[in-house]
């Protein structure tokens, strides 16, 4: 049952037979495995079908994994599945739609599902700055930033390549339900998303939720001119670069604040970073 520490300590014991797709798993095929789990011929004979159902299974229903654990052995020497667990493909669920009922998502799931009814794509992490961004690949090079200078990324959400307030101002709902989060990023590189769109999104979002963390923002494309002008009395840290809101996010949340100076502390940190830019 501990497949982990078996790995771990007697990589041996594991039998592993790799299966071409295109043909499945033949009947052959599935007695060499069972041959391998048990000293009784007759025991192993009798799991051959239960391991080609598993491996239909797992096909039929574009699994990522499919697991029985434990098989148990009862005193007639009978073999029972008494538990199970399926993980499936996300990505082919619209082709199964009669198993979405069947769905257990933990907590982490529920925020990954409501993203997606969103229209966001939303993965938890274990680091404290939230980033919010538009756009897979820039997502994962603002993450790579935050890494390369010392921070740790609490997620990765993509609000899309089309962008409306709403949108945003979701996304920052589901952001603050991570109370990992010590500073907000904002990385938006404006084409089909409009830079403005986003900068009423943030606005709406801290007037409705009273987000009291700091936030950095570096708008630039499509009207990013309307989005400085929209932004330009809060208190979200403009910056110029990725590298910049980098830097500035991870010194916020590394320097720890309280409302009542945080522009004081934004305003020691912009020194700083003129500083470093002179170096």
């Amino acid at each position: 049952m501990d497949i982990e520490e078996v790995a771990r300590e007697k990589p041996e014991a594991i039998t592993k037979l790799w299966v071409d797709p295109m043909y499945g798993l033949f009947p052959h095929q599935a007695k060499e495995i069972t041959l391998s789990l048990f000293d009784d011929r007759t025991l192993a004979l009798q799991s051959v079908n239960i391991v080609i159902a598993l491996y239909k299974l797992f096909a039929e229903c574009d699994a990522q994994i499919a697991e029985i654990n434990p098989l148990a052995l009862d005193g007639d020497e009978r073999l029972w599945v008494t538990d199970a667990k399926v993980v499936l493909d996300d990505n082919a669920i619209s082709k199964h739609p009669e198993l979405e009922s069947l769905r257990d998502p933990d907590p982490g799931e529920e925020k990954e599902l409501t993203a997606k009814e969103a229209g966001l794509s939303y993965i938890p992490l274990s680091g404290d700055i939230g980033c919010v961004v538009n756009g897979a690949g820039l997502a994962m090079a603002t993450m790579d930033l935050i890494k390369k200078y010392g921070g740790e990324p609490a997620n990765f959400l993509d609000i899309g390549g089309s962008s409306s307030p709403e949108k945003v101002e979701k996304a920052l709902e589901i952001l603050l339900t991570d109370r990992n989060v010590k500073v907000i990023f904002f990385n938006i590189f404006g084409g089909i998303t409009r830079c403005d769109d986003v900068a009423k999104g943030i606005i709406q979002a801290t007037t409705k939720m009273k987000i009291e963390l700091p936030m950095v923002a570096r708008l630039t494309g499509t009207n990013d001119d309307k989005a400085k002008e929209i932004l330009k009395d809060s208190p979200i840290v403009p910056v110029a670069s990725m590298r910049e809101g980098a830097v500035r996010a991870i010194e916020l949340s590394k320097a720890g604040w309280k409302k009542k100076n945080y522009i004081s502390r934004i305003k020691i940190l912009n020194s700083k970073f003129e500083t470093l830019n002179n170096i």
